[in-house]
Formats: structure tokens, sequence, C-alpha cells
């Protein structure tokens, strides 16, 4: 059986959970509560430090991930728990809650993603060290539509608060909740080309620059959505300033579809893709060796901002 780590300091008291949970004493796993035995506050259990990392079995990772989303809230608001146990349960609920849509392609589930963005906005984006600790949760490992999002998602708010101060929290909500769902049009195109660990022919590239189209129709017709700066970060997202982008070949590019552009590139360039020849670029390697790249479609000062924005503040 293979187990998963998860930070033992996020799970709430609860009558029964639907995962066990288990310690490791010298590499073996030790049933340190079962799933159906209840936990509750004076339990010795949660006295163990923030930083106690505890295992699941990873048969029961999606029964955890809805735990930890349905306890969000919870989770948020108890003092006793550090920031970054907080940041990684926001981290586990906003990926499950994102693989869920994608995965079932039930459109109902937007509006969890979009509350999660929200929550996301209110706990992060005004404090360095929270989005720092966000940033380190971030996979890079392997393709995975939800996963490249959510990478999205934060890469771009990150770059956008730092280029733009002035913008209220409301207002940060809207255009974040366009990065987070820059690629939904994607949910419109065959699972199998989506899926597709392989160059794509000529015919499935082309099917694939539709998404952008298809983005904002699913945000206009079925989510019943109008934002108009959510429907530009997702049809030019792919727009170049040469007019070599898709699918208009627009050279007059909405500012917050560039900032998404360039999260997008960066996501893609260090992220692993089993038909690249090559291993994915480290974010130093990325920022370092495509700067050339990233100034000349971008600008230098997107581009110098978006270094400020891996800094590790001072604790």
């Amino acid at each position: 059986m293979k187990f998963i780590p998860i930070r033992l300091k996020i799970i709430k008291p609860s009558k029964k959970r639907e995962f066990d949970i288990y310690i490791m004493e010298k590499t073996k796993p030790v049933l340190l509560l079962d799933k159906n035995l209840p936990l509750d506050e004076n339990s010795p259990i949660l006295e163990y430090n923030s930083n106690f990392i505890a295992f699941i079995p990873e048969t029961q990772l999606k029964e955890f991930k809805d735990f930890v989303s349905k306890n969000l809230d919870d989770i948020l608001n108890d003092s006793s728990i550090s920031k970054r146990n907080k940041m990684y349960a926001m981290y586990v609920s906003m990926i499950n809650n994102m693989e869920a849509l994608v995965n079932t392609r039930n459109l109902n589930l937007y509006s969890k993603v979009t509350k999660d963005v929200s929550k996301f906005i209110a706990q992060t984006i005004n404090d360095s060290m929270t989005v720092s600790i966000m940033l380190s949760f971030i996979r890079n490992d392997s393709y995975n539509l939800a996963i490249h999002m959510f990478n999205v998602g934060v890469y771009a708010s990150m770059l956008t608060k730092k280029l733009h101060p002035e913008l209220s929290i409301k207002k940060m909500e809207e255009i974040s909740k366009g990065y987070f769902l820059h690629d939904i049009g994607m949910l419109k195109i065959d699972k199998k080309i989506v899926a597709k660990r392989s160059k794509y022919t000529e015919e499935e590239y082309n099917e694939i620059k539709k998404h952008p189209e298809y983005g904002v129709k699913i945000l206009r017709n079925e989510l019943k959505i109008f934002s108009p700066i959510m429907e530009k970060i997702i049809l030019e997202h792919h727009e170049r300033k040469d007019g070599s982008g898709y699918p208009y070949g627009k050279t007059e590019i909405n500012e917050f579809a560039r900032i998404c552009s360039m999260a997008d590139i960066f996501d893609a360039i260090t992220s692993q893709r089993e038909y690249k020849e090559n291993l994915p670029k480290t974010t130093f390697e990325a920022l370092k060796e495509e700067k050339d790249f990233f100034i000349r479609e971008f600008g230098k000062n997107r581009y110098e901002t978006f270094i400020k924005c891996f800094y590790i503040p001072m604790k």
C-alpha cells in the first residue's frame, strides 16, 4: 500500500472521516486513527506540533481532499493553526476543486473554484510571506490541466498585485478568477486530445487553438458570467504582440491577458511534458535563460517585477 504525507495539524475534530491516519515508525506504517473513530477536541493527536507529518493511504487521497475543502473556513479561522498549514489547506482545497471541475467537466463545480479564489485573494495577496508559502506548494513535475490552471492563477495573481497595487480586493478577485479559469475552454475539447502526451497532429492543434473562444462561450452561455475583463483574459492569453498568436492574431492585447500569457508560458517552461526531450527548467533557469524572450515579448518592467515575486521575504 502506498502512503501520502499530510499535515496532521489541519485535521479538525470530527465523528469520523473517510480516511485513515497513519504514522511511520522506522518506515513501517502504524495506524494512528481509524477513519470510523471519532477525533474529539481533547484528543492528544491534536497536540502534535504544527509541522507534524502523518500519512494516509493513497487510495483515500480524494476523501482527504474533500474533508479539507469542507472544513477550509474553520481551518482558516483557527488562530492555533500556523500560516503555513493554513496555506497548505488552501492549496489542497483549490487543487481538489479544480481537479473535480476538470476531470468531471461538470460546470456546476465552477462556483467552488471561484469561492476558493476569493479566499486565496483575501488570505494571501496582501502578504508577501503567504504568497511565498503558496509558491512553495506549486508542483511542476507533470502535466495536468487542473494543476496548470492553478499554477498560472497563482503566478499571474501575484504579478498583477505587484504591477497594479492600486486594484481593490474586489477587482483582484475578478481578475484572478479569469486567471484560474483561463483554460476552461479546454473542457470543450475531446478528452483524448487534452490528455495526449505526444505532440499534437495539425488537426488536433487547430482544435486546441479554439479553446480561448470555447472558454468565452462557456463563461457567457453556461456559467452566465458577464465580465469583460475575464473574457479578455480567457480570449487573449495566447495572443502575441507580433500577431503570431491565436485565435485572432491580435497585436493589441489586454494588459491582464498579457500577464496571464507570461504566467502561462513560465509554467509551461518549468513543467514536465512527456514529448519534451529536455528536462523542465527550474525557476532560476527559466528566468535566467529565457530573459531575452520575456523582455522582448512582455517588456523589461513585467520581467523584472516577475522576478521579484520569487523573492523570499525575511521572517
